[in-house]
């Protein structure tokens, strides 16, 4: 199937939402990845945080341990995650919402579905790297890895079944969803 531009061709077009997927999903990895670390590097510890921000850095005190991964996590969450609505939303599911209403009703489901799973890469990124003391940029990459992993499936599922289904009220199903 794949030695041919035509079996490639076919296979693309049967797995096509997966496809886009999957290329907006690295796009979205390397945007959490950079602002994540922009903001390792901006915020190292809550001395560097403004004020308005050091709320952050007290979400584990009663665990009796600061956390240093908490604001990137959350600050790369918000452009990486807006980023991918919109990509999403256009290119990989083709959602067929047009009204303002519409679009924030997806707006909603989606910044929710995706905030459950920052609350698992907050926790997960809490436990292998604020937890462990582990002090190593490349132990911490491997956990951001590890955590990105676990958050992109969960994220392509709560899209395809929470956020973008086709066939909802207000938004007509697409041509490959109308036989299913």
């Amino acid at each position: 199937m794949l030695r041919t531009s035509e079996g490639r061709r076919r296979l693309l077009s049967e797995h096509k939402e997966m496809a886009m997927y999957v290329l907006f999903g690295v796009g979205t990895t390397v945007i959490s990845f950079i602002t994540y670390y922009l903001f390792r590097w901006i915020f190292p510890d809550s001395e560097s945080v403004p004020a308005w921000l050091s709320w952050i850095f007290n979400i584990t005190s009663h665990f009796g341990i600061e956390s240093n991964t908490a604001l990137p996590v959350i600050l790369s969450w918000f452009f990486s995650v807006t980023f991918a609505f919109v990509t999403n939303r256009v290119y990989v599911f083709s959602s067929k919402a047009h009204t303002a209403g519409q679009i924030a009703v997806e707006a909603l489901k989606f910044y929710a579905s995706r905030h459950a799973t920052l609350c698992v890469d907050l926790v997960i990124m809490f436990l292998l790297v604020d937890m462990t003391g582990i002090e190593s940029a490349l132990y911490e990459f491997c956990a951001k890895v590890a955590s990105n992993v676990v958050v992109l499936v969960l994220n392509f599922v709560l899209s395809k079944m929470f956020v973008f289904k086709n066939g909802e009220k207000g938004a007509a199903p697409s041509s490959e969803n109308k036989g299913r």
